[in-house]
């Protein structure tokens, strides 16, 4: 805060010159802080006093401060030394309480004005602009007309950009083209193109876009952005291309921003390479915002090793930047990359945000590292980030993706502001964990609890519900109400779960229906789940017709050739599973193998199937026939049918015995008596179904899993929701 001493306004005569040249260098120079301690130093020092001249100059330094505090007492500089009815020094205080945000004092300082320029009328009319009040605006600008002044280009700029309706808008238009004022005003044209960008009208924007005669960077700029838009991106490049065969090369940050966005939207990773070209040779590399949004281009283009690229030659990493790249590792399959990242990120002098969290949160979840999400939490605590709904979201789904329901459950219950996303989150880890009526349970309490505008996203997550319990007449009434009652029209992945629901169900003729009447254009992602259902029910016939509309679609995808083979084989047709098989092969196409992996104590291993690499295969293998022993004594019939190779019975029940999933569990059970605690994750890259069981001996009790959740197990604990069969004593019981 500066002192601005009156009783030192009692002046002597002193030359001001070079006290307004010091200034007016100053101001000139953007040092706005200085210019202001070079009048208090005046006073106190000299005991010079400003005059007219100063006084502009330092009611621009307090605007460009945002200083009202400065600026007032500078008013009252001004009241003392008798400069109020000066038309330059009441027009910049004008100026300034209106950029300070002021709105009651410049109307003040406006209407004390016994003589207006159209210079203060601009400005006070750019002040109500600027505070978003346009119909004060419009009411002095139709008083300026009234009274005599003659409107120019400045006076509509602030008037148009402030429109918040179209109305308005096209009859400030109609105005500026009465008075010919469009074509010999770059400002003015600029401010009606954005005016048609903002609502949409992008031919409009054109139009007059390509009437101007003389184009600035800020022309191109605006309507660039405006076609990316609207999606056009297409026509966003060419202007740029246009733009530059006409030799405006631009240092324009902005116009960059808006290029890159469009790449982004695009997806097209031609355009991103050449994009980033022209970022290097303009010298924009190094700038934190636009090497961010470059990684994200890449990472949104699909091209990870581009991504990992920028990030690398950046020298000064900032927070948003290792924020990307961890999320971007994240999106791509790479979460362990991302956690490698995440601890480099922490030995820095930097800190982690709310992104930062939330991002590895995510890799933990796709990881199934439970002792890292838990050390996260930790983190989170300590950092007081506990209450941010972004990373409470990440939490709940992190919990659920690691099998923890109950830690899931116990943060939802702590958030004290539950948003949309919190709720989906919640009700998602429900769906995916099979508890269907758990998921629609708290789908209707939040209703009641927090009535709010659903979305596309939370209505995916009570399908799922549905679809993963087989609530066949729920997740139908759900699918229609969606457009009935909440006005949200269905997309592709929500008719993908109404599919899956049907076909799980057996009802074929509903779901091929579906599909067929969808009013979206059809996908692999719709056909897919239906193809699983058929070999479900063993259903052939339809299972080879969905297999070739999934083939035309994709015809490089392996899933639906060993979906296909998978059900002739489940039908004893060994001939046309081995006719789909060789198929394959002769296209090139490798099914990629299935693995599975396990976290203990912080170190993840991963197996394959058959694997013998890893350092305690023969304990594991050991371990392994224990546990087949203690099947058959329970009764356990292997499901053979699912091995897709003409075999006796008992070679299949070999295959499956060194099957992925049982070699991890295999190796959980043996640490896991060491004290251990431990969370296994199956993870298979292909859309057949995995083998669905896998099995925990723990303290006389054997658990059977599904395969498409984590178990979670620790010390004297098996979670109550865990879903199969319990054995006790050799009789086997609902779980």
């Amino acid at each position: 805060m500066r002192h601005f001493p009156l009783n030192s306004i009692t002046s002597k005569k002193r030359p001001l010159y070079l006290f307004n040249l010091k200034i007016r260098n100053s101001t000139n120079n953007g040092d706005f802080a200085d210019t202001l301690k070079i009048y208090s130093s005046m006073l106190q020092d000299t005991h010079v006093h400003g005059n007219s001249f100063t006084f502009p100059l330092l009611f621009k330094a307090c605007a460009s401060l945002n200083s009202l505090h400065d600026g007032r007492k500078l008013h009252a500089h001004v009241l003392q030394l008798g400069f109020q009815q000066d038309i330059f020094v009441q027009t910049s205080l004008l100026d300034m309480y209106s950029k300070c945000s002021d709105l009651a004092s410049a109307r003040n300082v406006f209407d004390e004005m016994v003589m207006r320029n159209v210079v203060c009328w601009n400005t006070m009319i750019s002040a109500y602009c600027r505070c978003f009040r346009v119909m004060e605006a419009m009411n002095l600008l139709k008083e300026m007309w009234v009274i005599g002044f003659e409107l120019n280009a400045s006076t509509f700029v602030s008037v148009i950009a402030a429109c918040t309706n179209l109305r308005l808008g096209l009859s400030m238009h109609c105005s500026v083209f009465k008075l010919a004022l469009l074509h010999c005003e770059i400002p003015l044209a600029n401010s009606v193109v954005n005016m048609y960008v903002k609502f949409g009208l992008i031919d409009d924007a054109r139009s007059i876009f390509d009437t101007v005669d003389e184009r600035s960077i800020l022309s191109w700029t605006t309507i660039i952005g405006g076609y990316v838009s609207v999606g056009n991106v297409g026509e966003a490049f060419n202007l740029f291309n246009r733009m530059r065969q006409l030799g405006c090369v631009s240092q324009d940050m902005v116009l960059f921003v808006k290029i890159i966005s469009g790449c982004v939207k695009s997806g097209n990773l031609l355009l991103a390479s050449s994009v980033h070209s022209l970022v290097l040779k303009s010298g924009f590399h190094g700038e934190a915002s636009i090497d961010n949004l470059v990684l994200n281009m890449y990472s949104k283009c699909g091209d990870i090793v581009s991504a990992r690229r920028v990030f690398e030659m950046v020298d000064e990493k900032c927070i948003f930047l290792w924020t990307s790249m961890i999320a971007a590792n994240t999106q791509h399959g790479y979460p362990a990359e991302a956690l490698d990242l995440f601890k480099s990120l922490l030995r820095t002098d930097l800190k982690p945000n709310e992104a930062t969290i939330a991002s590895i949160l995510s890799a933990c979840a796709d990881l199934g590292s439970l002792s890292i999400g838990n050390e996260i939490e930790h983190y989170v605590k300590l950092n007081g980030l506990e209450s941010n709904q972004q990373v409470q979201t990440s939490l709940i789904h992190m919990y659920c993706k690691c099998g923890r329901i109950d830690k899931a459950e116990e943060v939802f219950a702590g958030v004290l502001h539950k948003d949309l996303a919190v709720w989906s989150s919640m009700i998602n880890g429900y769906a995916i964990h099979g508890m269907g009526n758990e998921a629609l349970k708290l789908f209707h309490r939040m209703q009641i609890t927090k009535p709010c505008s659903l979305d596309h996203a939370v209505f995916t997550s009570v399908l799922l519900a549905c679809s993963h319990s087989g609530l066949v007449e729920d997740g139908l009434k759900y699918f229609k109400s969606m457009k009935e009652d909440y006005g949200i029209e269905p997309g592709i992945e929500h008719y993908t779960c109404l599919v899956d629901l049907l076909g799980r169900a057996g009802h074929f003729d509903l779901a091929l229906k579906t599909i067929q009447e969808m009013p979206l254009q059809v996908q692999a992602q719709v056909w897919a789940p239906l193809l699983s259902s058929c070999r479900k029910h063993r259903n052939i016939e339809l299972g080879e017709y969905v297999a070739k509309k999934l083939l035309d679609l994709n015809p490089g995808n392996t899933s639906s050739y060993v979906l296909m083979a998978n059900i002739y084989t489940s039908a004893g047709k060994w001939k046309e599973a081995a006719k789909t098989r060789s198929m394959m092969r002769n296209k090139g196409l490798v099914k990629e193998p299935g693995w599975s992996q396990i976290e203990i104590n912080g170190s993840v291993h991963v197996f394959m199937a058959g694997d013998r690499s890893h350092h305690r295969a023969a304990g594991i293998y050991e371990k392994l026939n224990e546990l087949n022993t203690k099947l058959k004594e329970a009764g356990y019939v292997a499901e053979t049918d699912m091995v897709v190779h003409d075999l006796e019975n008992e070679e299949k029940e070999e295959s499956m015995k060194v099957h992925s999933e049982r070699l991890a569990v295999a190796w959980g059970l043996i640490v896991y008596f060491q004290g251990y605690r431990q969370a296994s994750y199956c993870k298979r890259r292909t859309t057949v179904p995995p083998f669905s069981i896998g099995f925990m001996f723990l303290q006389g009790f054997l658990v059977k899993f599904l395969g498409r959740l984590n178990l979670c197990l620790e010390k004297n604990m098996v979670s109550e929701r865990t879903s199969g069969y319990l054995v006790d004593n050799g009789n086997a019981r609902k779980a």
